[in-house]
């Protein structure tokens, strides 16, 4: 079960049900604990998506258990405010659970789940300036109204009396299970990070750094895991699964580059501190990071590949002046030929520089949109001659027009491909 009340800022949710109550709407306002007729508690429940953060769901808490059966899609009205953007949230399935968790099929129980269309235009949770290319998360207000009668599982009658209930709470899936942190050197410069611990902590565990793009610099230590997958890929249950590890994703603050020599060496700092305080394995720490986090996956890596094991730079540029340091080091590059933030030339250049250095290296192209079983399929191949030719750098360049959301993005193919991930770990450093 999810733990409630650990939230990413304020929220309001605001529930607008159908039950009689003794208790004055002013009281109400005043203590939103206040429980309402059947009711204890209603939480938005949030998810990181390819295209980043997005409230999917209403959890809705009951004191008793409601019928499976007498719930439909037609039992409520949902409306989202996210900063001032307000509009009706499409529905896709409702159930009970047992749990306040989403599932695939509904059993009797406490709670009422909503689901919400991943497709609505207000579905996100962040803003992203233009102006500053910085993205922030949006204040939450959403009203849930029931237009239906419901019933308990031993037949109660549940009906349609608008009343108002307030509620802060949140479940952010995959998040919380990251830890709020901060790492300071002796100069007083510091860096926000969020960590997330595995399973099982009692052995050794590889380590998983991501660092984020531009857009999400600042100090409010949550950006860099809502923007995209490229942290909550590694810590998703279903990958935990198959590879557990530690991840971790530091913050850099506005204005900032993770190519400058403090952030190079907090980042350092914070990698030999997580090594000191948790069970890390120092033969499988890896490093991956997008656009300005590709920069900074280039730079670490040029100037400490003794300290890692594998790298997936997205989208980044690096100095073919160091190439000759990544020569064994095993790395996979990823970039959209139509990138027009950060060029092509940036990834082309450095594995070029690789290669003119003594390197082996492969390359495919292939579509960035690709289903992800044809996408798996493409990178195996590339995978495959890599062994062949002893190769121990990779290229994928994924053909203009065809990267999903933007030519930029090619983190979002690179993070959902199972073959990468599965390689990364497949490396440990040789001593």
């Amino acid at each position: 079960m999810r733990i409630f009340n650990k939230t990413l800022g304020l929220f309001t949710v605001v529930l607008m049900m159908n039950f009689i109550i003794g208790t004055s709407s002013e009281a109400s306002s005043q203590n939103p604990k206040i429980k309402f007729g059947q009711i204890e508690r209603v939480d938005l429940i949030t998810d990181v998506l390819p295209d980043g953060e997005k409230v999917v769901a209403i959890s809705i808490e009951y004191k008793n258990e409601i019928e499976n059966e007498s719930l439909s899609t037609a039992t409520y009205e949902v409306n989202g405010l996210h900063g001032e953007n307000a509009a009706k949230r499409n529905i896709t399935k409702v159930y009970a659970n047992s749990t306040p968790e989403l599932s695939s099929q509904g059993k009797s129980g406490k709670y009422v789940i909503i689901e919400l269309d991943i497709n609505d235009t207000s579905a996100g949770t962040l803003f992203y300036d233009f102006r500053t290319g910085i993205n922030t998360r949006l204040s939450l207000e959403y009203t849930v109204s029931q237009v239906k009668d419901i019933k308990t599982v031993i037949g109660n009658n549940v009906p349609t009396t608008p009343n108002v209930l307030k509620n802060s709470g949140e479940v952010n899936l995959v998040i919380d299970e990251f830890s709020e942190e901060v790492i300071h050197d002796v100069n007083g410069n510091f860096l926000n990070y969020r960590l997330f611990e595995p399973a099982n902590t009692r052995e050794m565990q590889p380590l998983v750094l991501f660092l984020h793009g531009a857009g999400e610099r600042g100090v409010s230590n949550d950006v860099q895991l809502l923007a995209n997958r490229g942290a909550i890929s590694w810590a998703d249950p279903e990958q935990q699964t198959k590879n557990s590890s530690y991840v971790v994703a530091p913050q850099a603050a506005i204005g900032d580059w993770w190519t400058s020599e403090t952030n190079l060496n907090l980042i350092i700092d914070l990698i030999e501190t997580l090594k000191k305080n948790y069970p890390i394995d120092p033969d499988r720490i890896y490093i991956t990071g997008i656009s300005m986090g590709g920069m900074g996956t280039w730079s670490l890596i040029q100037s400490h590949p003794e300290l890692f094991a594998a790298a997936i730079p997205v989208c980044g540029i690096g100095d073919v002046n160091l190439a000759g340091n990544l020569v064994n080091l095993p790395i996979w590059v990823t970039h959209s030929a139509d990138d027009t933030t950060v060029p092509v030339t940036g990834s082309r250049n450095m594995v070029n520089a690789i290669e003119a250095a003594g390197g082996k290296a492969v390359r495919a192209e292939y579509a960035g949109n690709l289903s992800l079983d044809a996408a798996n399929e493409a990178a195996q191949q590339l995978l495959d001659t890599a062994k062949e030719n002893a190769s121990h750098t990779l290229y994928s360049e994924f053909i203009a027009g065809t990267t999903p959301i933007n030519g930029h993005f090619a983190w979002v193919p690179t993070y959902e491909n199972d073959v990468m991930k599965t390689w990364l770990f497949s490396n440990v450093k040789e001593r």
